[in-house]
């Protein structure tokens, strides 16, 4: 299904809704991608890196390399601060035995458009035999795009609702942190 139409059903449902109003009931979005859908990008020679289908005029970038997995969204997703950033630990945003994960996207409607200010991606990490998950919040401001929040999906039971509620107040913040935020538990998965 594509995102104009999951954001149709989306609106039609909250239509039905008596007196509520779209934008209220409109919270996230997914898509997904698949690694093997995207294409290379030419002018990152030492790794493998990719530009896949995000929402309209927010690609998402991918770069792996032999241990880790760097992701970024926007229009200059390549050269934001997100680019840069992932955990510390051994990890990827693949679902094992795959090259497909799920982003979800938080967002406000503009011009009838979804306009996102955060995602959500769950990252799979280890360190030696420990394994783990950890949700990753990313801001996104125009162009810019930083983690901004981790949760250990692992440790908390109400990892997504963390995650949203990150997404939802430090994804709208004005600038990026100098350092990601943990929230909840931790002691699950390796960061």
């Amino acid at each position: 299904m594509t995102w104009r139409a999951c954001l149709a059903a989306l609106l039609l449902c909250a239509a039905a809704v008596p007196g509520a109003e779209a934008i209220h009931q409109i919270k996230s979005l997914y898509t997904v991608v698949d690694l093997g859908a995207c294409k290379e990008v030419a002018s990152v020679a030492r790794n493998d890196a990719r530009v896949c289908e995000g929402l309209p005029g927010y690609p998402v970038y991918v770069l792996e390399d032999a241990r880790k997995v760097y992701l970024s969204v926007g229009s200059n997703a390549a050269a934001s601060r997100a680019a840069q950033q992932t955990l510390t630990a051994a990890n990827t945003v693949f679902e094992p035995g795959t090259k497909r994960t799920t982003v979800e996207w938080r967002f406000i409607i503009r011009d009838e458009k979804p306009v996102p200010y955060a995602t959500i991606v769950r990252y799979f990490t280890g360190e030696g035999a420990k394994r783990g998950e950890v949700l990753v919040v990313m801001r996104i401001a125009g162009s810019e795009a930083c983690h901004v929040a981790y949760v250990d999906a692992l440790a908390n039971g109400d990892a997504m609702v963390l995650a949203r509620e990150a997404a939802d107040s430090h994804g709208r913040a004005k600038t990026c942190p100098p350092k990601p935020m943990v929230l909840g538990a931790t002691g699950r998965s390796p960061f």
